[in-house]
């Protein structure tokens, strides 16, 4: 017994020594001092056993009846500081699962924003070529139209002047002018619906690109407040770590 409370004390020293450069734990620290933790135990109760069969082989009379062995405190402190630590690690891991999952959903909701103000732009960049097209053939029509009003007035004030045969083959002509103006007009007017309608796509385009704006902000913000909810978290736990390791005992004289 007074070996194995020799290493349970240089081990507890060597834990305890305080660090010069000593800095807050990460996750992967506190794993590793975990796992540092788990195997002490596992070699001080093999150590602790090995140690009560060789009292047991060389005592007289059963097990029963051999000498009560009072549990050594610092053992048992360091169980249930070890239990304690796996505990808060589980739920550090949940945690983070938790931030993970969340942060993924958000990856993913912004990908699928910033592809649909892609689309959204590609889509008004077309829109705005089409308008121009639009523009200029309006234009061009209104100069058509405008021709051929002119011809046309010119036409009747020439056929008032004719005889009567050569009047009605020229009022033949200017009723084959005037239909042709009627189609441009027509043409003119569907190309006026064709615009409006453009434009509203276009107003609808800039509304869903604000949107995606203010759910991009959102997702941001969010994504802010998770970061520094799993940074609280560690520097939460890391301050438990350190308030509760033990102060070294002394060795025995």
């Amino acid at each position: 017994m007074h070996f194995l409370l020799q290493i349970w004390c240089s081990l507890w020293n060597a834990a305890m020594e305080p660090s010069s450069q000593s800095t807050p734990f990460t996750k992967k620290q506190v794993k590793k001092e975990t796992e540092r933790m788990t195997t002490e135990l596992q070699l001080m109760t093999s150590q602790r056993n090995e140690l009560r069969d060789r009292l047991v082989s060389i005592s007289e009379g059963t097990v029963d009846n051999r000498p009560y062995h009072k549990p050594n405190p610092l053992y048992e402190k360091l169980k249930l500081e070890h239990k304690q630590v796996l505990w808060e690690l589980r739920v550090f891991e949940n945690e983070k699962t938790q931030v993970s999952e969340e942060f993924s959903e958000l990856n993913k909701e912004n990908v699928f924003y910033r592809s649909l103000h892609s689309q959204l732009l590609m889509e008004q960049t077309q829109l705005n070529k089409k308008v121009d097209t639009l523009r200029q053939e309006k234009k061009k029509l209104q100069e058509d139209w405008f021709l051929l009003k002119q011809h046309l007035e010119d036409l009747n004030l020439f056929c008032k002047n004719q005889d009567e045969e050569t009047s009605d083959l020229k009022i033949k002509q200017g009723r084959g002018m005037i239909k042709e103006l009627k189609r441009l007009e027509e043409r003119l007017e569907v190309l006026l619906k064709q615009k409006q309608k453009v434009s509203q796509k276009m107003d609808f385009a800039e509304k869903l690109q604000h949107h995606f704006g203010d759910s991009l902000m959102r997702s941001t913000q969010l994504q802010h407040e998770q970061e520094q909810d799993t940074a609280q978290d560690e520097n939460h736990l890391q301050k438990e770590l350190l308030q509760k390791e033990p102060l070294a005992e002394p060795h025995p004289h």
